[in-house]
């Protein structure tokens, strides 16, 4: 009897150690394969931040690679305002506040740890059949590309690699998920691309500007929204006026049209129903010509007389809208008076 329990205690042992040494295996390997070191060495100390300061602000053109296509941007100043242009899969209008926020993220990005770029890590980190990649341009035609691999779910972290530099680094995870976007994501499909905060007039003609008299306009003066003959308007209702301009969205931007397409489309806007235009506080004018309800377009599926045409001076291609949006060019500016007359 005593011999037995004794054999079930040095049994029980061997069970418990060994329980505890593979505890000890699986808590070492996860703490290797996801897990940064809590400093990093004197040597590496100073790559903090996956960018050097001022790297993305002169970056002119962005590739970006996921599993729903690759998408070509670029822009024509170094300016960080400057707006965005898809030149692939199609030329047309970027989101650009879209992929400034991918921008920023990839500037804000946090280092936890850099590892070797050897082929254990790479095949380790699933860096070696990547399905998201970021190149960056600058205006020297360098080009820096980004190579996203294994996402840890636990801490919303993963790791990449820099085509110039020789590491693979563990960082905070960016906020942009990057492998949802698709074409739609990345079109701006507004019409009025203005900073509601910057304008500093707003006139609709009836017909052509430059021969016509306004039909309506607002002018910013001393902080006071006037209209004409002096009457100062509403503040919240000439807000709400070119809020709804802004949020105005297209579904159909005609970027590739044959000739007989386009000999139609500027029949039409040569002679324009209305004609808007607007100037910002740095000056810049921006004019909007307005079609009437178009009968039919070559090569496109429209319901006779409900839609019309809008082309921006700021914008390469024209814009098709339903009928129902025409009644925002139409706006009386009796419906904004306050009442009160402006004194200057």
């Amino acid at each position: 009897m005593f011999v037995n329990i004794r054999l079930r205690k040095s049994t029980l042992s061997t069970w418990m150690i060994g329980l505890f040494s593979l505890s000890l295996f699986i808590t070492a390997f996860y703490s290797d394969f996801f897990q940064a070191p809590s400093e990093l060495s004197p040597e590496i100390n100073r790559f903090r931040s996956l960018f050097q300061p001022g790297q993305i602000l002169g970056v002119r053109e962005v590739i970006l690679k996921n599993n729903l296509g690759t998408f070509h941007f670029q822009k024509s100043a170094t300016d960080p305002d400057t707006p965005w242009t898809m030149i692939s899969p199609r030329k047309l209008p970027a989101n650009s506040s879209l992929v400034r926020s991918i921008l920023k993220d990839l500037n804000e990005v946090k280092i936890r740890s850099v590892h070797e770029n050897d082929t254990i890590n790479i095949a380790n980190y699933s860096l070696d059949s990547v399905s998201l990649e970021v190149s960056l341009i600058d205006s020297n035609d360098k080009t820096t590309s980004v190579k996203f691999g294994l996402v840890n779910p636990l801490d919303n972290s993963t790791y990449v690699s820099l085509s110039d530099q020789n590491a693979i680094y563990h960082i905070d995870n960016i906020s942009t998920s990057l492998n949802s976007l698709d074409l739609s994501s990345f079109v701006d499909t507004r019409i009025f691309t203005f900073d509601l905060s910057q304008i500093d007039s707003v006139t609709i003609f009836k017909g052509n500007a430059e021969d016509n008299r306004p039909q309506f306009s607002a002018e910013l003066k001393k902080n006071t929204w006037v209209g004409k003959n002096s009457y100062i308007l509403k503040p919240e209702a000439f807000k709400e006026f070119v809020g709804e301009l802004a949020d105005l969205r297209s579904p159909l931007i005609l970027d590739k049209v044959d000739e007989e397409l386009l000999k139609e489309v500027n029949v039409y806007l040569d002679k324009p129903s209305y004609e808007i235009v607007v100037t910002d506080k740095a000056k810049h004018t921006y004019k909007y010509k307005i079609t009437g309800l178009v009968k039919s377009l070559s090569g496109l599926k429209l319901e006779k007389w409900q839609h019309f045409i809008i082309k921006p001076s700021n914008r390469e291609f024209p814009y098709i809208l339903g009928k129902k949006h025409m009644r925002l060019f139409t706006r009386n500016e009796r419906h904004l008076r306050s009442g009160s007359l402006f004194r200057d």
